[in-house]
């Protein structure tokens, strides 16, 4: 597995997320893309709602075509994965759509993050500035423990790159247009067809001596950086080489030498994962402190007297409990209500017995008002109580 963050995050929404969901993409058409977290329409409507020029991150998990990723996987490892782009952050501070692609023939896990903490509104950002320190623990733990195909495993390192690692060219070559070979990848072939036979041939053992080896070839060593070498033609055309070849710590090794046995590698691997789940946990740690810093959880903190505080019921007894209040209650601000066949002398305002005298005062009447509203809101504290 090997994780790629791609240059591009300004402009409108849907320019990240139609790529992803297009059906009529090539190979799509057998393999179509699969939203597994988050939906499309609001990443995209959660990226046009930033004001800022940086809005978006997106990029990919790749596997090698041989790897085989099942769907128990790909949640751990989307779980693990957002552990440590959101480390710190609650659940309703940030957002990520996750979808699934296999029309290139391997597994792909593409996914888009909107560059905002949703309770702040402020920039967020989940790859700052050396992030590859962070994600590759996480990739590294993974790549180990389930025996997938490592970008830095040394058996499985190109000394040159291929010509398909042109992101353009490639999609022209998917779409089935015809790519026509340039000046500049035709030299650059042939130079590094030289290089490998002078290695294969043991004429070159480290990076000196392919320096030495370029300059032989009348190149102009323009840079070298740590994972390339610039060199200039005589014809004057600007060439970059990159490969396991080019790099900075490049030694020739034999295949041989690489090579042990099945439980040596087991043991070594037991150990090495055991090693990387501590260093992910503190680097899981280490985030979250900082994030938590910059975008603190606002939490509303109620006093004591505003706190809700329900009594302790036996709910065995409830049924019948509630039956004697209501029935005691009932009888409580029932009492001294006018005698039956009383009635209320609408001119004067007062209650009158079954013998027409005078019986009962208006403030009578308010009294036994305010006992029915009492009983009232006894009778829906006990249905509250029940619930």
């Amino acid at each position: 597995m090997m994780i790629k963050v791609f240059p591009h995050g300004t402009g409108e929404g849907n320019k990240p997320t139609r790529y992803l969901v297009r059906e009529d993409y090539p190979g799509r058409d057998i393999n179509p893309p699969k939203v597994l977290r988050g939906d499309p329409t609001m990443a995209s409507a959660l990226i046009d709602s930033i004001d800022r020029r940086w809005k978006f991150t997106a990029g990919v998990l790749a596997w090698h075509p041989d790897d085989k990723v099942s769907e128990a996987r790909e949640e751990e490892v989307m779980n693990a994965f957002e552990q440590v782009a959101f480390a710190g952050l609650e659940p309703d501070q940030r957002y990520i759509l996750w979808m699934r692609h296999t029309h290139a023939g391997h597994h792909e896990l593409h996914f888009v993050i909107p560059k905002v903490d949703l309770s702040s509104g402020k920039d967020f950002n989940a790859f700052p500035p050396g992030w590859q320190k962070d994600f590759g623990i996480f990739r590294d733990m993974f790549n180990r423990r389930e025996n997938w195909a490592r970008p830095d495993d040394p058996a499985r390192a190109r000394e040159v790159m291929p010509k398909n690692t042109d992101l353009f060219k490639v999609r022209l070559t998917r779409w089935g247009k015809e790519v026509s070979e340039s000046d500049r990848d035709r030299a650059k072939e042939e130079i590094q067809a030289r290089l490998k036979a002078l290695a294969d041939d043991g004429q070159i053992g480290n990076r000196q001596d392919l320096i030495e080896a370029l300059k032989a070839m009348e190149l102009t060593i323009n840079r070298a950086g740590k994972d390339y070498i610039s060199v200039k033609t005589p014809t004057g055309l600007k060439l970059r080489f990159k490969g396991a070849m080019f790099a900075e710590n490049w030694k020739r090794t034999d295949k041989a030498d690489l090579e042990e046995s099945e439980d040596e590698r087991k043991r070594k691997v037991v150990l090495m994962v055991k090693k990387m789940q501590g260093d992910f946990e503190r680097m899981i740690g280490k985030r979250a402190a900082c994030n938590g810093k910059r975008y603190p959880v606002k939490r509303i903190e109620l006093a004591d007297h505003e706190k809700l505080k329900l009594p302790k019921k036996d709910i065995a007894n409830v049924a019948d409990t509630d039956r004697r209040a209501t029935s005691e209650s009932a009888e409580e601000a029932g009492r001294g209500f006018p005698e039956a066949g009383g009635r209320f002398d609408r001119q004067n305002g007062q209650n009158r017995g079954p013998d027409g005298n005078d019986k009962l005062g208006i403030t009578e009447i308010e009294r036994y008002v305010l006992g029915s509203q009492k009983l009232v809101r006894e009778l829906a504290d006990i249905l509250d109580e029940a619930e």
